[in-house]
């Protein structure tokens, strides 16, 4: 273990071979696109491997956080619920570019209905998501960015799930800058602390959003807004909270109504308002797994819907649900996700893209610019497409392509977003 953490916490820097992203990949699809950058469904040209690429936009993304995401990706990458980062990074003239495996059904908030996805499969999705956090947190990191988006669905009954994005990721006990948390999912010490001030980042920041996942995995919705007094169903919940143990019983908060008792406590655990009450790790969740979780069945009376404004607050501002479902369409329309014939499935796949090609804004010209008199590197480097990469990706992309399910795949989805 400590030989492990003394490798991982190093930083890997290397230098990035500039290409033209058109000239190496067929683009098959944006899967995915906001503020954080871009994912993108590609096919490299010469060994016809299908893979992901997040591209992530010079003027937002430091070359320093892009290396610590990319490592971090890597480092991780062993674990079997952890997407899988291939070393394979360069630069566009406008991104940082690293790839990653394709997740084929998309993110959790493209699979999750508005009542959830049942007790058996959120047991399923909380048992892997709490063997990637450990994992994690055994390499004395947090991941920070714990949501819906960032978890990657593989199969469509729930039992491979993958946890992405490390772009928020730093080592527990260090002091990190509060920006680009997403609301729902932080903590209260977290949304106690001034924007672009300092907090210390621990692992109980992670069970926290964990719990925050499992109990949208189970209800279809979010607990609260946000996880301050003034929000009127986090008030609820500190009150209902603070109760445990008191002979006279408080009135539960509506949603958590839907949960057996037995879930209550977990959540209860989870998500403590005291950091330093909270648990620090999600170890305890294996004493819960073979209890029953919802209390009765999903199906809300209108009264508890009509008070439920919650429900579309679990998508994040780059998830479109309607948009997700819109390409997992597509893509099983044109087979793309489907074991077929190699030449059928290009044939599909130039029918679907052969009035949406996708070339970066003037790259073309700017590499121009940029490269003109330089000389290309007698030795390859690090980071560089070459044959070698190429060999051994086709390898196991070929394997993978040819044994995987029928499914699509989305935003955030091949990285997730941040």
């Amino acid at each position: 273990k400590r030989r492990i953490n003394a490798n991982i916490h190093k930083i890997r820097e290397i230098e990035l071979e500039k290409i033209n992203l058109a000239e190496e990949f067929d683009i098959l699809q944006i899967v995915g696109e906001g503020w954080f950058g871009k994912i993108l469904l590609v096919e490299h040209r010469v060994t016809d491997t299908e893979m992901v690429l997040k591209a992530l936009p010079k003027p937002y993304v430091s070359i320093k956080d892009f290396f610590r995401e990319f490592h971090y990706g890597l480092q991780l990458a062993h674990h079997k619920n952890i997407i899988t980062t291939y070393d394979v990074a360069f630069e566009t003239a406008g991104f940082y570019v690293f790839s990653q495996e394709y997740a084929p059904l998309g993110d959790l908030t493209a699979n999750v209905s508005e009542t959830g996805i049942g007790e058996m499969y959120s047991k399923k999705v909380a048992k892997q998501l709490a063997a990637a956090l450990d994992y994690i947190h055994l390499h004395e990191l947090v991941h920070r960015d714990v949501k819906l988006d960032n978890i990657l669905v593989f199969k469509t009954d729930f039992t491979r799930i993958k946890l992405c994005d490390f772009g928020e990721t730093r080592r527990a006990g260090s002091l990190v800058l509060r920006r680009n948390e997403w609301i729902p999912y932080s903590p209260p010490e977290v949304l106690a602390t001034p924007t672009d001030e300092t907090y210390k980042c621990e692992t109980c920041h992670d069970v926290w959003q964990f719990a925050i996942v499992v109990f949208v995995c189970l209800t279809g919705c979010l607990p609260w807004q946000k996880a301050a007094s003034d929000d009127p169903r986090y008030a609820r919940f500190i009150y209902w909270h603070g109760s445990a143990g008191v002979l006279q019983p408080v009135r539960k908060p509506k949603l958590f109504k839907l949960l057996s008792s037995k879930a209550q406590r977990l959540l209860r655990k989870f998500l403590d308002p005291k950091a330093e009450r909270r648990a620090s790790n999600v170890h305890e969740l294996s004493r819960y797994l073979d209890d029953r979780w919802l209390a009765k069945s999903a199906d809300r009376s209108e009264e508890e819907r009509e008070d439920e404004a919650l429900c579309p607050s679990m998508y994040s501002y780059h998830s479109s649900l309607e948009e997700k479902n819109q390409l997992l369409s597509t893509l099983v329309e044109y087979g793309i996700e489907t074991t077929v014939d190699r030449r059928n499935k290009k044939d599909r796949i130039r029918q679907w893209i052969q009035s949406s090609s996708i070339i970066e804004e003037d790259e073309e010209d700017l590499e121009g610019d940029l490269m003109s008199g330089a000389e290309d590197s007698a030795e390859p480097r690090t980071g560089h497409v070459d044959s070698s990469y190429r060999n051994r990706h086709h390898s196991s992309s070929h394997k993978r392509r040819h044994g995987r399910d029928k499914v699509s795949e989305s935003s955030g989805t091949a990285t997730a977003s941040k």
